[in-house]
């Protein structure tokens, strides 16, 4: 990562930062959580008061992130200094994905953005952006190597938490040897990788297996494209008592059929819209959503859209126009595709 062009002057800034506020995208995942709540316990064993948050009307480490190490440091969004000295921004491959925190980052005399995802537009006066890397945990986990602070406990076990969700388990693609090797030096901290296993991927509630039962009843296979979608709406969550945040992981039950390489799940928003995520096993689906405002990576990317059938087809034809593409490519790779986001 030192071959990043801002790397030693993020790592000399935030060396000598005395206050620092962090934050990751709206509606963090596990790479958002774990790398922002690393990076802050990073940074005050440096000496650093830190401010570590994201947009939300209550900022709350909820499951299945709510036992995770410096949670207690997290702030509200009211609470945040509106003058710090340096911002830092998380796996944000944008600046509006800080939401209502957008404006006070760019206020910041120092902004500082550390992130993995691929279109990422350089918003910050000091960028690392690494697309090859797995996780910006990965990214956070060199830092605080180039900072000279050794780990303890509670940051590898923040940092593990990311890596092993970005990489799906390391079954992914982006589980480099690199990776392995990180999660390997992790472990060796005394992180809990069994207890992680289980709050992460085994502690579902029991309205969740409800939900997954709407979910593939409505699923529909378009074969000839390889292309599965499914949709939930605010209705099926207030019936079963789920709420959005543990709805996270909900693609990967249409996913996993043979029978398809793309997968969408729409899930309806408060405002009606309906937030699609995207999955695929060899066709970029990061292209998709970022022809439609969206972003992410090319095997996992999302967007937003105000209807479920009529953008289902959208999808569709893409990957049939993609398709023929490829077949009048005699350069295009035929290849048995790689398990992807």
């Amino acid at each position: 990562m030192a071959t990043q062009p801002d790397w030693d002057k993020v790592a000399s800034a935030l060396r000598g930062a005395k206050r620092v506020a962090l934050a990751c995208h709206e509606k963090p995942d596990g790479d958002a959580v774990g790398s922002l709540l690393a990076l802050s316990l990073v940074l005050r064993r440096l000496g650093a008061e830190t401010y570590p948050t994201w947009s939300a009307a209550t900022v709350e480490a909820v499951a299945p992130y709510a036992w995770l190490p410096g949670k207690d440091h997290l702030v509200q969004v009211s609470d945040m200094p509106p003058d710090v000295p340096v911002f830092v921004a998380v796996d944000c491959g944008a600046a509006e994905r800080l939401g209502e925190l957008e404006e006070i980052a760019r206020r910041a005399p120092c902004l500082i953005n550390i992130d993995h995802h691929p279109g990422n537009d350089d918003f910050g006066h000091l960028n690392v952006v690494a697309p090859a890397a797995s996780s910006t945990a990965e990214l956070v986990a060199s830092l605080a190597e180039a900072l000279g602070v050794e780990l303890d406990q509670d940051i590898a076990t923040c940092l593990y938490v990311g890596v092993v969700t970005d990489t799906g388990r390391f079954q992914y693609t982006n589980s480099s040897p690199h990776t392995l090797r990180l999660a390997a030096s992790l472990l060796e901290h005394g992180v809990p990788a069994p207890t992680i296993a289980q709050e992460l991927f085994e502690s579902a509630p029991f309205g969740l297996l409800k939900l997954v039962g709407r979910l593939l009843e409505r699923a529909t296979l378009y074969e000839t494209e390889r292309f599965v979608y499914s949709w939930l709406q605010r209705a099926d969550l207030d019936e079963t008592g789920v709420t959005p945040q543990e709805t996270d992981g909900l693609i990967d039950a249409i996913r996993s059929t043979r029978a398809a390489d793309v997968a969408a799940l729409f899930k309806q928003q408060l405002d009606g819209s309906y937030r699609v995520s995207l999955r695929s096993k060899g066709p970029s689906v990061g292209v998709i959503a970022r022809a439609r405002g969206g972003g992410g990576h090319e095997l996992a990317a999302g967007f937003t859209a105000v209807d479920v059938e009529g953008t289902a087809e959208e999808i569709r034809a893409h990957l049939a126009h993609s398709a023929r593409d490829d077949a009048r490519d005699p350069r295009a790779d035929r290849s048995e595709p790689s398990t992807g986001l």
